[in-house]
């Protein structure tokens, strides 16, 4: 049993209903922390929007009095309706995010109660063996704007299930957090080779995509049913025509090259299994017409969306999605398209702005990229206009497309022989390659982790050969068209000539990882569309 602080407001609603008025009341709920690092702070607007199946999201912003309440004007009436908060401050940055969890009824002449766990945005970050926290409401120069979760063995995915519960995918079980405290409060045995998860909407249920099939794991009954369905590589979740929810699972991931499109082939097949959240049970794969790279499904609509890196767009599944024959319709355009998700009325995807490449002599799939130098003439020298994350948003409708083309990254090797380390190298990107992306609440930021490479051969005796990896979280701010916040988890100088000794350059304060370096594997945030 947790103890909580509680703001409750009573909001009036309106809403002409058949030609009538018809007034009902919503009496919200918002259950915060009482650690204090945990609970939002500072909060001087709230915007509650309901979103009724189907149908576009409404919002109403209102100012928090001093007594704590507000009033939210008009809300929708009607069923299965997704109501959530955010709290923002003075500045107008997002200090906390809540949702109802379970979908509800706003009838009219009556009041309806909703308790909405409020939590500050923090987002994860996986490497496989810890699980790190960042809180975007902080300034990254506070110490504690970088956490780690402890209590965790192996940790993989994270997974928001209502928000108050945080499910953490590890190597052989789904461990569960509560995130009022931080604390492990329960772990669920899964299959091993877990690949990826997502939260089931309206429930407090996951879907877990590894090598066997998939998995669907009930948070509350601390229970799980697998479907033996082959080998998954990305899992969403979405309703079918006839309101049944169902677990997509995408077969045979064709992933975005890495190198640039003369160096690079792009090939492969990828198919489409459906199973019944309900009743989980073996399925057959239907094939996709194109390579597929993602998968995601609208949580309260029947539309199906995927990512085409070899066509370099992002697409609707169109058709009987339930039969046997898969179509494809494209709704945007996206160089390297690799992934994506659905956050409320909008599709969210992330790709590549490839790097032109010089090399010694026509750049192939077959050009060598290799430190120290060797004698095969075909190889890669350098790279002309570094690559860069690129992505887009558009409407569930295929309108409104909104492109953000991230700068290109630039990192600076360090010659140690120089004791000023001064004598430097500016890289530019080889390849930048988004990794995993989450949508937090409200749609104004996206959280990518990205790692990318970056090459020169030896051409001046000054300048050796450099191969240089780096990995990356980034909080991107959408309505900015900016990255808000980066924290670099690691850089490495894979190979050098013998002899030369060369380290990364440190980053700018706030930039650096504040634990061990780490290649982050999946991202999550509370209350986040993956």
């Amino acid at each position: 049993m947790f103890s909580f602080a509680r703001l409750v407001s009573f909001i009036s609603v309106v809403v002409a209903l058949s030609g009538c008025n018809v007034t009902g009341s919503l009496e919200l709920s918002l259950s915060l922390p009482t650690d204090p690092s945990l609970r939002p702070v500072g909060m001087t607007t709230v915007t509650v929007t309901a979103t009724p199946p189907g149908e576009t999201p409404i919002s109403n912003t209102s100012v928090v009095s001093e007594s704590g309440t507000f009033a939210a004007g008009e809300l929708p009436i009607g069923e299965d309706v997704q109501v959530g908060v955010v709290l923002r401050d003075v500045s107008n940055r997002i200090v906390g995010v809540g949702d109802a969890g379970e979908l509800i009824d706003i009838v009219g002449d009556q009041a309806t109660k909703v308790d909405i766990q409020v939590r500050r945005p923090f987002v994860y970050a996986s490497s496989g063996t810890a699980l790190f926290s960042y809180d975007p409401t902080l300034d990254p120069r506070d110490q504690k704007f970088q956490g780690r979760v402890t209590g965790l063995t192996n940790p993989q995915l994270a997974v928001s299930v209502g928000g108050d519960r945080l499910a953490v995918v590890t190597s052989t079980q789904v461990q569960v957090i509560q995130t009022a405290t931080n604390q492990v409060v329960g772990a669920i045995t899964v299959p091993m080779g877990a690949r990826d998860a997502t939260a089931v909407p309206g429930t407090n249920k996951l879907a877990i995509a590894h090598m066997t099939g998939l998995t669907i794991v009930d948070i509350d009954t601390m229970s799980a049913s697998t479907a033996m369905v082959g080998p998954v590589d990305r899992v969403t979740v979405g309703p079918s025509a006839d309101g049944t929810l169902v677990a997509y699972g995408l077969l045979g991931r064709v992933a975005a090259p890495e190198r640039p499109t003369a160096m690079a082939t792009c090939a492969g097949s990828s198919s489409l299994v459906m199973v019944n959240v309900a009743n989980p049970s073996a399925a057959t794969p239907i094939p996709f017409p194109a390579s597929i790279s993602d998968i995601a499904a609208a949580p309260d609509t029947p539309m199906l969306f995927v990512t085409q890196p070899c066509e370099g767009q992002v697409a609707k599944v169109m058709g009987a999605v339930e039969g046997s024959t898969l179509t494809l319709q494209k709704v945007a355009t996206l160089s390297r398209a690799a992934l994506l998700t659905v956050s409320g009325d909008r599709v969210w995807a992330a790709g590549t702005n490839v790097s032109t490449p010089e090399c010694t002599e026509t750049c192939a799939p077959t050009t060598q990229i290799q430190c120290p130098v060797q004698t095969n003439e075909d190889r890669l020298r350098w790279v002309m206009d570094g690559a860069s994350i690129a992505m887009v948003s558009v409407a569930l409708t295929g309108n409104d497309a909104v492109t953000l083309n991230l700068p290109d990254r630039r990192e600076t090797a360090i010659d140690t022989a120089d004791l000023a380390l001064q004598h430097a190298q500016v890289l530019k990107a080889l390849s930048a390659v988004p990794v995993d992306l989450v949508v937090l609440p409200g749609g104004q930021y996206i959280s990518l982790v990205t790692t990318s490479r970056y090459y020169v051969e030896d051409f001046d005796v000054s300048i050796p050969c450099l191969d240089v990896t780096t990995a990356d979280w980034m909080l991107v701010d959408m309505a900015s068209s900016s990255v808000a916040q980066r924290v670099r988890t690691s850089c490495t100088i894979t190979q050098r000539d013998v002899g030369e000794d060369w380290i990364c350059d440190t980053p700018p304060l706030g930039q650096d990882h504040a634990f061990e370096a780490f290649i982050p594997a999946s991202v999550g945030a509370l209350f986040g569309a993956r």
